[in-house]
């Protein structure tokens, strides 16, 4: 497994874009997009559906990334974008790859991307309260307002995602720690 700190993500996404998300929206060469032709009609050959594709291909960067193979995991979350460049899915994985390389701000940044593409992306909306709520943690006890805003930016991200999917329990998770946090154990327990 490749696992990269943060100054060695930088260094190789550099000198490859094809570690950078989106391929660090980088122009690409004529060899390269011959090549990202050439495997987009390879897997449109095993199965003409697109989403189907990309879905495969994040399936598969997301049990890399869990393994800790950094490296591995951007590549398939780059060719589900060649795949499908919509895919909201895709977004969440460059997120997940940010917090693996504890980098939350680009983290958020991913995840608001995605959001973005579609702002009723319930999963995006989990991943970023995720995210939102450790930057409130650290942030708590030295940049109190800073960590306040956030608080209310992922109670807001949650009231949402759970008018969108009352019966998330996830969603509902989440809003009743935000509530808990805020001090509104009411609302807590509705939420809940």
């Amino acid at each position: 497994a490749q696992h990269l700190t943060h100054r060695e993500w930088l260094v190789q996404s550099f000198r490859d874009m094809r570690l950078a998300p989106a391929f660090g929206e980088r122009i690409k060469n004529t060899e390269q997009q011959a090549s990202d032709s050439l495997f987009v009609s390879e897997m449109l050959a095993i199965n003409p559906d697109r989403h189907a594709c990309a879905e495969h291909l994040l399936g598969l960067g997301f049990g890399l990334l869990k393994k800790g193979d950094m490296v591995q995991a951007m590549y398939r979350f780059n060719q589900a974008y060649l795949m499908e460049p919509g895919n909201t899915g895709i977004r969440r994985g460059y997120g997940a790859f940010f917090v693996a390389l504890d980098r939350p701000e680009e983290a958020i940044a991913e995840y608001q991307k995605g959001l973005a593409l579609d702002s009723n992306a319930v999963p995006l909306l989990l991943d970023l309260v995720g995210v939102q709520l450790s930057m409130y943690h650290a942030w708590q006890g030295t940049e109190t307002q800073k960590a306040m805003r956030l608080l209310e930016a992922a109670t807001m991200h949650m009231e949402r995602a759970t008018r969108l999917e009352p019966s998330n329990g996830l969603a509902r998770y989440k809003l009743a720690v935000c509530h808990t946090l805020r001090g509104d154990c009411s609302a807590a327990w509705n939420a809940y």
